[in-house]
Parts: C-alpha cells; structure tokens; sequence
C-alpha cells in the first residue's frame, strides 16, 4: 500500500474515487485512521470493490474537495448544518471551522427579521436588532420557550395551560410573563449574558 493508490469510495450509494494521499491530509481524522497503511483501524467494508460509508453523498463532495484543497469552493457558500454534522462526524476540525465562518457571514448578510413572541396566539413582533449578537436559540432558551409552527417563540408554556389545578395555572402563566419582561428588559439594558441560564427560574 502506498500514498499514491487509487481508492474507490462508495458513500451512500455514489461512487467516489481518490487518492489515499487525499484521505489521509488530515491527520486526525476518521478517514485517515481507516486509510493510512500504518493505521490500526480496520477500513470500511467493501461492496463491489468499493469501500461502502454509509453517509450523505452531497456532503461527502464538500468533505473530499476540503481534503483535496483545503478550501470549501464558492458553489458550496448555501452550507447547511448537515454538513457541520458530517464535519464533526469525520473529525476534520479546520472544515468545521469553516462552515461555521460561512454560516456566521450569511447571517450577518441576510436581512434581520423581526421575531416573534406568541403570548396566548398574540403575536409580539420586536425587531431582531434589539437582541444584538445572541443567537436565535439562545433568545429561545431566555424565555424558556419552544416555538410554535409558525417559528415564532412561545411565552408562555404548554405546560402552564394544562395545568388542572387552576390556581396553579394561573401562577404559572403570570410567571412566563413576568419572565419574559424580565428577559426583554435585561436584554434592552445590556444586562442579559446568554452564555448562562437564569439560576433562580
């Protein structure tokens, strides 16, 4: 075995073929544990003389033309979180990082929309600028909300609704509340970290 085999991938039905060179550029990574001659890891299983990856083929393009030129090519910028996934699943951390850069500049490049809060069915419209640098799921995680199947954040919990104590109810419902203006109202004066939850909720 040497660097310069010729190596046939079959990844998710789709037939690849590449150098073992390629699949060993990165160190550290599941390919080149399962490739390099030296490696105590056992390749894939073959199947009509290709190594068979059960993965997305899709993603596997952007991960072999990572492994060739260690860039991601511009056709490639629509980075979805499979990819991410895929990235984090082969071990190739400088691919990570990239994708992750590539999704932080489409962010900042799309138009900032409004979010809403859903309090009851009211929508609350409050526009995206007001939070700042948080991130989408960290707004979702400081109201202690999910989201309903417009996308808008719910205020107040499922749970606080279907309580069959009353009294309860009620009290768990003006708390949402009182917790979601307490949020909008750190996160207006500056005052909301969102690298850590509320301990006292």
């Amino acid at each position: 075995m040497s660097l310069s085999d010729i190596i046939v991938l079959n990844v998710g039905g789709t037939r690849f073929e590449t150098t073992r060179a390629t699949l060993v550029s990165q160190p550290d990574s599941v390919l080149a544990k399962m490739f390099d001659p030296d490696s105590p890891l056992e390749p894939a299983i073959t199947k009509d003389g290709a190594y068979f990856l059960d993965r997305d083929p899709e993603t596997f393009k952007v991960i072999l033309s990572f492994l060739r030129s260690g860039q991601i090519s511009k056709s490639c910028h629509n980075i979805s979180d499979l990819l991410l996934h895929e990235a984090q699943f082969f071990q190739l951390p400088g691919l990570e990082a990239k994708i992750q850069e590539i999704q932080a500049n489409n962010e900042s490049n799309q138009p900032q929309k409004p979010i809403g809060f859903n309090i009851e069915g009211k929508i609350v419209w409050i526009e995206r600028e007001a939070f700042g640098k948080i991130p989408f799921h960290k707004i979702v995680e400081g109201v202690c909300g999910s989201l309903d199947k417009d996308g808008n954040i719910v205020v107040i919990p499922y749970y606080a609704n279907t309580c069959k104590d009353e009294a309860r109810m009620k009290e768990y419902r003006l708390a949402s509340l009182v917790y979601f203006l307490q949020f909008v109202d750190q996160v207006r004066t500056g005052q909301y970290n969102y690298n850590q939850m509320y301990e006292n909720y």
